[in-house]
């Protein structure tokens, strides 16, 4: 098995961590070499960026690395979005849309009388299915959805709608012609205003994935506070102190909040939605969120803030 010299290191998203250790858990492909020792810096490659100090034999295997990471798991992350404007993008033609606006980097979707959002102009440029994309939302004001993504699905598309139907509905429109609300994918979360959410969506021929960060966990009646960080902790690779750090400022009522049947925010990726598809009807909900196709986002009676939006193929 092919191993990676001491000393490779990434600049972020890996703690600093030697490629030589046992990584933490990723979501991503598995290569036929030893997982302890390339899986991490894969990830690396594909998503962050390496350092490896200057010389040849690193630079060699950095090459390598990469080479092996693009034929195995798809072409590299393309950014959608460059933060200054709306290159690529146009504003949707919503009846009584709300204004869009792009500013520190960040793409605004602020509130209409019904729904404001904006539309990827070049259809031919976008995959149909085997591909994946990301993108950072976070709600400002209102009550509904704030983030939804219209995306292809083979000849189709379909929605991922983001706390819709009075803020928490979370699920896909439409599958065998049944909504976000109504089918196999809905779920029911708790968006709070202010705070970045990281949404991944995965297209293949059987199935709709959808990954979060950060996610909800619900608090049972065996859980502690204690119990709670000590988990959150290990799953982060982090000491006690800097997990109550990190909860407590993702939820500033923790303990009021570690009571059963109530929920907290914890930060770190987790599959939310697996939705099968094959042999099912794929479609968008009819109206005027049809007009998002072929790729786009929108809000409804919401205002919003969108940021990171990348796309890349699969294998």
């Amino acid at each position: 098995m092919s191993t990676i010299p001491r000393g490779l290191r990434c600049t972020r998203g890996c703690g600093g961590a030697n490629y030589d250790q046992k990584p933490p858990r990723r979501q991503g492909c598995s290569l036929a070499f030893h997982p302890s020792k390339i899986r991490h810096c894969v990830f690396a490659t594909g998503r962050d960026t390496l350092t490896p100090p200057q010389n040849s034999t690193m630079k060699n295997t950095c090459a390598i690395l990469f080479l092996v990471y693009t034929t195995a798991c798809g072409s590299a992350w393309k950014p959608l979005f460059n933060g200054n404007d709306l290159t690529g993008w146009k504003e949707t033609d919503y009846a009584g849309r709300g204004s869009v606006e792009v500013k520190n980097g960040e793409l605004h979707i602020n509130s209409g009388e019904i729904l404001t959002g904006i539309t990827w102009k070049d259809k031919a440029s976008l995959p149909k299915t085997n591909y994946e994309i990301e993108y950072e939302a976070k709600k400002i004001d209102g009550s509904d959805f704030f983030a939804l993504l219209t995306f292809p699905v083979d000849e189709k598309h379909a929605s991922l709608v983001t706390g819709g139907w009075g803020g928490a509905v979370t699920g896909i429109s439409s599958i065998n012609g049944m909504d976000a609300s109504e089918n196999d994918t809905t779920l029911y979360i708790k968006y709070e205003k202010g705070i970045w959410y990281k949404f991944r969506v995965k297209v293949t021929p059987k199935l709709v994935t959808v990954t979060l960060d950060p996610h909800e966990r619900l608090i049972l009646r065996k859980d502690t506070p204690d119990g709670v960080i000590a988990e959150f902790a290990k799953a982060a690779g982090i000491d006690a102190a800097k997990a109550e750090t990190a909860l407590r400022k993702l939820n500033p009522e923790f303990d009021e909040l570690m009571k059963p049947g109530k929920t907290i925010i914890v930060p770190g990726e987790k599959k939310v939605i697996e939705a099968d598809i094959h042999e099912k009807e794929v479609s968008m909900r009819p109206g005027e969120i049809e007009f998002s196709a072929p790729l786009g986002f929108a809000t409804f009676q919401t205002s919003g803030a969108i940021r990171n939006v990348r796309l890349r193929r699969l294998k």
